[in-house]
């Protein structure tokens, strides 16, 4: 019986340090409180291949990141990932945590194809430097979509860069533009 609660204390301590100072909040909710938005940080392509969800669940296994479920191993740590030309690719189920912002890897996390960060790309040489009009219009419909499903707000709809020391999503990433739509088309 002792170490029955041994072992409990052990796994659940792991379970804190993996998920962050939310950790009960993640164990005890049925959906995510919202989104973290990200940017790839790349170019469309990489090395000859265009950045896709394969292409960036390739990258985070190289990381060291992965979670399994009974029948496949997810390496890539976000939620979706939205191309250039508007397409939504999935990564990780809905369901299964993060790996995109340590201790809010319960928000759902989704990245845009692109380097925004004029510091990291000043020239624009890895384009898209901004959000291409199709990825925003695809990231408004996926976020009205999620909204509605897990029932969170415009006001939970947050860049990266609002919860660790980042570039990420970018300065060229509009989020006050993002969140202004989304209110106004929630209504």
């Amino acid at each position: 019986m002792l170490l029955a609660l041994a072992i409990s204390i052990v796994v659940a301590a792991g379970f804190a340090i993996r998920h962050g100072p939310c950790w009960l909040d993640f164990l005890v909710q049925r959906h995510p409180p919202g989104v973290i938005i990200h940017h790839t940080a790349t170019g469309a392509t990489a090395n000859g291949r265009p950045v896709n969800a394969a292409l960036v669940d390739d990258s985070h296994k190289r990381r060291g990141w992965g979670l399994s479920n009974a029948h496949q191993t997810y390496h890539i740590g976000y939620h979706y990932l939205i191309l250039p030309d508007g397409s939504v690719e999935t990564g990780r189920p809905e369901w299964m945590t993060g790996a995109h912002c340590r201790g809010r890897n319960h928000y759902l996390g989704i990245a845009l194809v692109g380097n925004y960060s004029s510091k990291s790309n000043p020239e624009g040489s890895q384009q898209p430097a901004r959000p291409t009009p199709a990825q925003l219009h695809a990231l408004h419909s996926l976020l009205l979509d999620l909204m509605n499903k897990h029932g969170f707000s415009p006001d939970d709809v947050h860049g990266h860069s609002e919860f660790r020391a980042t570039e990420c999503p970018g300065d060229r990433f509009p989020i006050a533009e993002v969140r202004r739509k989304i209110e106004e088309t929630s209504r």
